[in-house]
């Protein structure tokens, strides 16, 4: 294959090996630090609609391939954000998980640059669901700090990735309570955030607790509720969304 022609309906109908092969290709370019190869692959893929399934497969492989080498690894992802493209997101948070656990620091610190550099609300959910999110899932009590450092950061984007990533971990880990109840605690002293990017993320991870754990979230609401605390209508209402209907009533009827 001449990764340097092919065209948007070639890239729809890659297989998953021919996208390996792609990975394989730019993971050797990088590795031999040809930084300008590396990119010139992966820019027709990101200049297309690539589905992110065969994005997340590009970034893993990468990750995989070289997570050895950290700083190589972060140095093509940094390549990647420059070129700002969705997909630069998608790839270089999901191949940042490979780094995982031993360089967390790392991982978190770029995802949080990533974060920032993108600016916008997708680039807080593809990492919140990559590289920030799976390490909540799969390396519980080392990330748990990073979460509530999150949850405090001054930036708005931060916070609500930080939200996503406790969506992600009681999607895909629905039987921790203990840990469920953690994150709960992390979450309360964020439960009056009035930012709307703010109050969507925490929302959603309220919401996604609220659908495999409707009992331990009415009681941290009704507790919040009964402290006086000043729940936003946007928040509230997403966490509501999966609660049965007599929990709901009972929230609402001290609203």
């Amino acid at each position: 294959m001449n990764y340097f022609i092919y065209n948007m309906v070639m890239i729809k109908n890659l297989l998953k090996e021919n996208i390996i092969e792609v990975a394989d290709y730019t993971a050797t370019y990088l590795s031999n630090k040809n930084y300008g190869l590396f990119l010139d692959t992966l820019k027709p893929i990101l200049d297309s609609k690539c589905s992110f399934s065969k994005l997340d497969i590009i970034g893993k492989r990468i990750g995989y391939n070289l997570k050895d080498f950290p700083e190589l690894v972060v140095k093509g992802f940094d390549i990647l954000i420059q070129y700002n493209k969705m997909g630069s997101y998608v790839i270089s948070s999901q191949g940042l998980t490979e780094l995982l656990p031993e360089n967390i620091d790392l991982v978190m610190e770029k995802s949080k640059e990533y974060i920032l550099f993108g600016d916008k609300w997708y680039v807080c959910d593809i990492i919140g669901e990559r590289s920030i999110g799976k390490s909540l899932v799969d390396y519980f009590d080392i990330t748990l700090p990073w979460i509530e450092r999150f949850l405090g950061d001054e930036s708005n984007w931060i916070k609500r990735t930080a939200g996503v990533s406790i969506h992600f971990f009681n999607k895909r880990v629905i039987n921790e309570k203990e840990r469920t109840l953690l994150l709960l605690n992390i979450l309360e002293p964020h439960i009056e955030e009035k930012q709307i990017d703010a109050v969507k993320g925490i929302g959603w991870g309220l919401k996604t607790i609220g659908k495999y754990h409707p009992d331990m979230l009415t009681s941290f609401l009704l507790k919040q509720l009964n402290m006086n605390k000043k729940i936003s209508k946007i928040l509230l209402r997403k966490a509501l969304t999966y609660l049965p209907v007599e929990k709901r009533e009972e929230i609402v009827s001290i609203v």
